[in-house]
């Protein structure tokens, strides 16, 4: 289009410069944003974001290992204790004490500085579990994690309350060590034992019909509380030995064997032969097997038994103590354990027989033994026939 002096009208055009490309933009929106648009439009709240997030991951953080660890109780750092220590505390684990009681306890003794320490200790220690009954000897002021490892050590389980019985003790020598121990008074324990409140069987009597409980204690380690009595123990005793003797069927067995020339022998009898194997031989089998026999023998004969740990088992009854005899002494008629001077059986058993030397006496051999002779070497077994070979073995020995 021209004006009237023929110059082209370029107004309203110009306008459109800056559209160049587009042929008409009348009736559109501007065009949509691009990614990178949405991303700066976002950016100013990336930062508050971030540092929000951060801080919840370690809150949670230190609610979950605070949730973890659990609570924590007061307790000592010192984690030894020096087995000569002479500040060491005398610590009792009562009979089916709790983990709670042995905390209380150590804590009383002030050995850990908190009982809830101990228990949790224990409960991140499984051998905790085999902490024993009995008196121990514990370094004060101690954490809980070596409290556990002090009570764990059979060394430091106090001598008072520990009895030990072994295979050829005196069960008089029992009775006296527990009046010892604990203070018991000896009257009383022999008291339990004459009028039978200690769970002994019916044929467990001496000669002349009195309760006895020679040979009747169990073998063992007897741990001993403040809460014991004396019966009590005595028939913890007692019952280990009577449940030993009824899976070994002492009391049919028994009657399979001889005592006399006309009769078998009691189960009380049977005992007293497995007493008199214990006190002269160190193996059950054969040596047991075999002095069964030999004793059996002389007695089917009316014969002397002839051994001396009877005699010295009366012997050392008078004595309070542990005594050697003579020959002679062997052979006393006044003394009614001497099987020189008495024809049978000693009253009682004289000592404490083993499981397995009761077991081998129950089984004896058959090889017509009558004599036995005991020396370095072991000990020798000859038959009637042989009393020339038997009388010099032993005049070597």
């Amino acid at each position: 289009m021209r004006d009237t002096e023929g110059r082209e009208d370029t107004e309203g055009r110009e306008g459109d410069a800056g559209h160049e490309g587009y042929e008409d933009y009348e009736g559109y929106e501007d065009p949509p944003p691009t990614r990178a648009d949405r991303l700066r439009a976002w950016a100013p709240l990336a930062l508050p974001v971030v540092v929000l997030g951060g801080i919840a991951a370690l809150v949670f953080a230190g609610i979950a290992m605070f949730a973890d660890s659990g609570p924590h109780y007061p307790d000592y750092s010192k984690g030894g204790c020096a087995a000569d220590d002479k500040h060491k505390v005398l610590v009792e684990v009562q009979r089916g004490a709790t983990g709670k009681a042995i905390g209380d306890a150590l804590f009383d003794a002030g050995v850990v500085r908190s009982s809830q320490a101990f228990v949790e200790a224990a409960e991140h220690n499984p051998a905790s579990r085999d902490i024993s009954t009995g008196t121990y000897w514990v370094c004060p002021e101690i954490s809980a994690a070596a409290a556990i490892t002090e009570l764990l050590k059979p060394s430091n389980l106090s001598p008072d309350s520990l009895v030990e019985i072994k295979p050829g003790d005196y069960s008089w020598e029992t009775v006296r060590a527990l009046a010892k121990k604990r203070e018991w008074d000896r009257d009383d324990l022999q008291r339990l034992i004459d009028t039978n409140q200690i769970g002994l069987p019916p044929w467990s009597k001496s000669a002349d019909g009195h309760w006895t409980a020679e040979g009747m204690l169990a073998p063992g380690r007897y741990i001993l509380t403040s809460a014991d009595t004396p019966q009590g123990v005595l028939s913890t005793m007692v019952k280990a030995r009577v449940d030993e003797l009824t899976k070994l069927g002492l009391e049919s067995k028994a009657s399979a064997l001889r005592c006399a020339p006309s009769r078998h022998c009691t189960p009380e009898e049977a005992l007293i032969v497995a007493s008199l194997a214990e006190a002269e031989v160190t193996k059950a089998d054969p040596d047991g097997r075999a002095v069964s026999e030999a004793v059996q023998n002389r007695l089917s004969r009316g014969d002397f038994v002839g051994v001396d740990a009877t005699t010295k088992y009366w012997l050392s009854l008078q004595a309070g103590k542990r005594v050697a005899v003579t020959r002679r002494e062997v052979t006393d008629p006044n003394d009614p354990y001497a099987t020189g001077g008495h024809k049978g059986l000693p009253p009682t058993p004289v000592s404490i027989p083993s499981k397995q030397m009761i077991e081998a006496v129950l089984s004896p051999t058959a090889d017509h033994y009558y004599y036995w002779c005991a020396g370095g070497s072991g000990t020798k077994f000859f038959k009637e026939s042989e009393k020339s070979a038997f009388e010099q073995a032993c005049l070597e020995h």
